[in-house]
């Protein structure tokens, strides 16, 4: 189970690097070499290749740091060197990892075959200029050269600055209450009863005076009559006697 968990993780080591995986650390640890079947029969290879950019993979780029690394742990470096004036590099005395012809790993069995297949890497980095890291490879004990191909190194990209967004200050609007309207207050006119003057001097008192005219005569009318009846009365007892 162990071995089948190292193949699939060297496996997606190398498909992350072929697809162009620019994460890249540089190694903090320098290891001894990883002893194999091989490194006591002191069997030793090289491991070649060239740098470029990213930027323009047509060009080496000079003077880049080369460091074998721990395939599965990446921070180990066992070994380093620099490219020259048109990218390559070449690094010798590796300790081989595995056999071609024998089809068996470090440990000398075949079940550790694809762990010396993908037992380093290569961290490159220029300053600068980027990092990356080289596909998975190992040492074949049967050919003394080991071309790993073109590295890639990516260059760092610039985080972008966010450009703060101008705070909106709210619009504040202040009104000013408009006067609120009063009633009117109309006062109610209380009607003055006026008495109309008489028109036209004495015309003007025509009718009283003519009512009390009329009173008067009525009441004379009736004194006459009654003295008449009191004269005719007395007449009477005065012929009796």
């Amino acid at each position: 189970m162990k071995k089948t968990s190292i193949l699939l993780l060297s496996l997606l080591i190398s498909a992350l690097l072929l697809s162009g995986w620019a994460l890249a650390f540089m190694p903090s640890e320098k290891a001894s070499y990883p002893h194999t079947v091989w490194t006591d029969r002191n069997i030793k290879g090289t491991v070649s290749g060239k740098v470029v950019s990213s930027m323009d993979q047509s060009l080496g780029v000079e003077g880049a740091y080369v460091a074998l690394v721990d395939a599965m742990s990446p921070g180990k470096e066992y070994a380093n060197t620099t490219t020259s004036a048109n990218g390559e590099f070449s690094m010798g005395g590796l300790g081989a990892t595995y056999s071609s012809v024998r089809q068996i790993g470090p440990d000398g069995s075949a079940g550790t075959l694809s762990q010396g297949m993908n037992m380093f890497m290569l961290y490159v980095n220029k300053t600068g200029g980027g990092e990356g890291y080289s596909s998975t490879f190992g040492i074949d004990t049967n050919h003394t050269t080991t071309p790993v191909g073109t590295v890639v190194i990516y260059a760092g990209v610039p985080e972008a600055t966010a450009t703060p967004e101008p705070t909106v200050l709210p619009t504040i609007v202040v009104s000013t209450p408009e006067p609120t309207a009063q009633p009117t207050v109309v006062p109610t006119s209380v009607p003055e009863t006026v008495t109309p003057a008489p028109s036209g001097g004495l015309s003007g008192y025509l009718g009283p005076i003519l009512v009390v005219a009329l009173l008067l005569v009525l009441a004379a009318a009736s004194a006459v009559v009654y003295f008449k009846f009191l004269r005719n009365r007395l007449f009477k007892r005065l012929g009796k006697k």
